[in-house]
């Protein structure tokens, strides 16, 4: 009787040291601010208003970049360093290049020569372009610094080919040749931004309507090119400059905060782009 007596004591003890170490671990809870229950959670993933929980262990959400044509960004990733955000200037330097290209390829003003631009294509559109895939490396945007690496590249290619001290041009014997050469310069970067553009279609609206510009003013000046088509070049001269449009509205989104702009670009997210939850 007396040990009945006994292990009910035990018990009753235990149960009730169990309910405080409950309550106290509910209220450290409750003093740090942390809400009582995630809005999602399964056996690996779940998150809470501050914070994305991944095997129990806690990453504030602003350490995450989530889809943003303003940052090129185009699916959720960490980020581990304090650094500037160099997209913009990679994408200024892109836009002011295919603005000034697709006026010369519409034949505005009647200029046809694209000889102006060589120092626009050598160093804003082919080195900022280069220094900014660099800095992407360095904030871990790989998307990112595929495509400033790419496109710099393209551009300084492209600026040794129209730069007449090369020769390109005059070591063709006739203007078909040329064209048919140009044609095969332009078809491998059509084949790439359309790889990048797959890319996007899980961000944003302005993001991959931006790629699948520079997508078709491959497309379009490699066919034009091949068939030495006056009016199809002039169509890609039309999605250069709408390209730029594109490219400067991107830049303007990374650039803009309410601490400098009273008109500040929010995300129009794609279905299934990785966005912050609700």
């Amino acid at each position: 009787m007396t040990d009945r007596a006994t292990q009910n004591s035990i018990n009753t003890n235990q149960n009730s040291n169990s309910s405080f170490n409950q309550d106290v671990e509910k209220g450290d809870v409750e003093a740090q601010g942390a809400p009582a229950q995630p809005t999602f959670t399964n056996s690996t993933f779940r998150h809470d208003d501050q914070n994305i929980y991944i095997n129990d262990t806690a990453i504030p959400k602003e350490e995450f970049m989530y889809a943003f044509g303003g940052t090129l960004t185009t699916g959720r990733q960490s980020v581990h360093r304090s650094f500037g955000n160099p997209v913009p200037a990679g994408l200024a330097g892109f836009s002011l290049g295919t603005f000034a290209l697709g006026l010369i390829l519409l034949q505005a003003r009647g200029v046809t020569d694209v000889s102006i631009l060589i120092g626009m294509f050598l160093f804003v559109s082919g080195v900022v372009e280069i220094i900014a895939g660099i800095w992407c490396i360095v904030v871990e945007n790989t998307w990112a610094s595929v495509v400033f690496l790419g496109y710099g590249s393209f551009w300084l290619g492209y600026a040794a080919i129209v730069t007449p001290a090369f020769g390109v041009a005059a070591a063709y014997e006739t203007a078909e040749d040329f064209n048919n050469a140009v044609g095969m310069y332009l078809c491998p970067w059509a084949v790439f931004s359309f790889i990048l553009w797959s890319c996007t279609w899980k961000s944003t609206w302005p993001l991959t309507a931006l790629v699948f510009c520079i997508f078709m003013i491959f497309l379009v000046l490699t066919i034009g090119y091949f068939v030495s088509s006056v009016p199809t070049i002039k169509a890609g001269g039309v999605f250069c400059f709408v390209g730029s449009l594109l490219g400067f509205y991107n830049m303007y989104a990374g650039l803009a905060n309410p601490t400098n702009s009273y008109v500040v670009v929010h995300p129009l997210f794609m279905p299934n782009a990785a966005k912050p939850a609700s």
